[in-house]
């Protein structure tokens, strides 16, 4: 952990890495991403979010029979990977299918007071969820922000035991890359191309 990179190189570089050992990671790992997370700006201040961080290969189990099915519903049968293209398609289906085997996952919780959900509920914690994948980055962990289980969030929660006032925004599934897996420079569109200035 001693192998410091810079904030810059570390977004540059950043991207989902899906291929993951089942090889522990160090406690002090763990901790220094919980730290990152916890040190995250939220709306007033209020700090809505709750991390359930999951070790036990039983409930990694359970939820990824539910991730398997969603992934499944809504790309698993396809014979064109579509808009994923083929690389994405590809690894998005091998961590579908391989979900389970990452040692530690941590799925990131918003507290809430009942109101109807809307894009504002989760904008309070996926500050926490990108500092968590800055982290990773920095650790020289894979990771991944990935969201199917909340297809089956009742299914979820029962497994969880979660309050009726908590609900699931993310799953980060956490391990070492596997070998020729790893960051590197990104392909994303220009930003001109999706940049306007004072209106669309």
């Amino acid at each position: 952990m001693d192998k410091q990179i810079g904030l810059f190189e570390a977004i540059d570089t950043q991207r989902a890495l899906r291929y993951i050992k089942p090889d522990p990671i160090p406690s002090e790992m763990l901790d220094r991403i919980l730290l990152a997370a916890s040190k995250a700006p939220s709306g007033g201040n209020n700090q809505p979010w709750e991390f359930v961080i999951i070790q036990d290969q039983g409930v990694k189990d359970q939820i990824a029979t539910f991730y398997k099915q969603a992934w499944d519903d809504s790309y698993g049968k396809a014979t064109d990977p579509g808009r994923l293209g083929t690389h994405s398609y590809n690894s998005a289906e091998h961590l579908a299918s391989h979900i389970a085997e990452a040692p530690l996952w941590i799925i990131i919780c918003v507290r809430h007071n009942g109101a109807p959900e809307t894009m504002g509920r989760g904008a309070s914690v996926f500050p926490a969820v990108q500092n968590m994948l800055l982290a990773a980055r920095g650790l020289g962990l894979a990771s991944v922000l990935t969201t199917f289980h909340t297809r089956f969030e009742k299914e979820v929660a029962e497994i969880l035991d979660l309050p009726e006032n908590v609900q699931t925004a993310a799953l980060l599934p956490f391990g070492f890359p596997e070998e020729g897996r790893g960051y590197g420079p990104t392909r994303r569109a220009p930003v001109d191309e999706v940049m306007h200035f004072d209106r669309w």
